[in-house]
């Protein structure tokens, strides 16, 4: 599909739908396809809504060395592991949003600088962690209203969530980003933060190139991604609305299916 002096430099890498299997895994095959990668000389950068200690085993996996965006761009570190630059959101935030998610029975969630932070106990979220074995800790609301977050995290059913997300729209005008990282996840970072404003970021403190980018990914919280690389690729298992969005954008199989390492054996690194 690429010729070589076309072929994308630099690649990006959503992980929970995208990245990972349905068993939150790393296949054989996925990493074989990202050492190939890097064997090539080419760069990797992962960019997801986890925390930064939530993907150390992962990191570890594939040989660490990569340069990564968590908490959905609110937290950028280069390849050492070394801070480039980290976003809070206001407490005023904090006191606005959560008594309006409280209110309609969603889990409460808000992620700090070294830990996962719930309002109560929900054993369903648990399962996304048994590889990294970052778990949440339980605090009072009170507590959660005063800690300062990198992003809020609200779980629950999607007609719900979509309701939550309205009256936080109506509410006082607030510097947040609200996004969908899937239909069961609402997700709130600091106003101009995303994958694709870190991306951006990190790019110009490493001197990535981006002119021939390519990033994976299969939810919301990845379109400023998608239309910052030159090369967005959805992933089959994302909604509907996600593909007409990018209606022209290439095509991985699911993230079941071993979709990343699949599209970059067919159509990257046979031409490398």
């Amino acid at each position: 599909m690429f010729e070589p002096s076309n072929t994308p430099g630099t690649f990006v890498f959503d992980m929970d739908g995208t990245l990972l299997n349905e068993h939150h895994e790393l296949s054989s095959l996925t990493v074989q396809a990202l050492q190939a990668l890097r064997e090539r000389g080419h760069q990797l950068v992962i960019a997801t809504g986890r925390h930064f200690m939530d993907i150390q085993a992962y990191l570890k996996q594939l040989g660490g060395g990569i340069p990564t965006i968590t908490c959905n761009g609110a937290m950028i570190h280069n390849a050492a592991g070394e801070l480039i630059q980290r976003a809070c959101l206001p407490l005023a935030v904090n006191e606005t949003l959560l008594p309006l998610g409280e209110a309609l029975g969603v889990h409460l969630n808000i992620y700090t600088d070294s830990a996962w932070l719930v309002n109560a106990p929900c054993e369903s979220m648990l399962t996304a962690h048994v590889r990294s074995q970052f778990f949440y800790r339980q605090i009072a609301m009170q507590e959660m209203l005063g800690t300062s977050a990198l992003k809020i995290l609200f779980y629950g059913e999607n007609a719900v969530l979509l309701q939550l997300k309205a009256h936080i729209l109506q509410a006082t005008p607030l510097p947040i980003h609200a996004t969908f990282s899937d239909e069961y996840y609402l997700e709130v970072m600091p106003q101009h933060i995303s994958k694709g404003d870190a991306l951006k970021t990190l790019a110009a403190h490493l001197q990535l190139p981006l002119t021939h980018s390519m990033a994976f990914g299969d939810g919301f919280n990845d379109v400023e991604m998608f239309n910052t690389v030159t090369h967005p690729v959805v992933m089959e298992n994302a909604s509907d609305k996600l593909k007409q969005l990018f209606s022209q954008a290439q095509r991985a199989q699911p993230n079941h299916k071993d979709g990343v390492a699949q599209f970059l054996f067919e159509h990257v690194l046979k031409v490398i």
